[in-house]
């Protein structure tokens, strides 16, 4: 079986970095999955996430999603 892993590493303001911390972490912390873990982290101005799911178009769909949650989180909150 194959498995994939992907590492987002985005630089944005700290205070929007903040902002986005907050909103995205509930959506991360309640989307369990068997197919696939996300870990998000802030260090600054810099997100970090780490995505590791068993199959390809499990590894696509949770990037997707949490690229989604954080697109959204900039628009509100910019």
């Amino acid at each position: 079986m194959m498995r994939g892993r992907a590492k987002l590493v985005l630089e944005m303001g700290e205070v929007m970095a903040e902002l986005v911390e907050r909103a995205v972490l509930p959506e991360v912390r309640s989307s369990p999955s068997d197919r696939a873990g996300i870990r998000f982290m802030r260090a600054g101005s810099r997100l970090v996430v780490e995505v590791e799911a068993r199959d390809g178009s499990s590894l696509r769909a949770a990037t997707s999603s949490v690229m989604r949650w954080i697109r959204l989180a900039q628009e509100l909150g910019g």
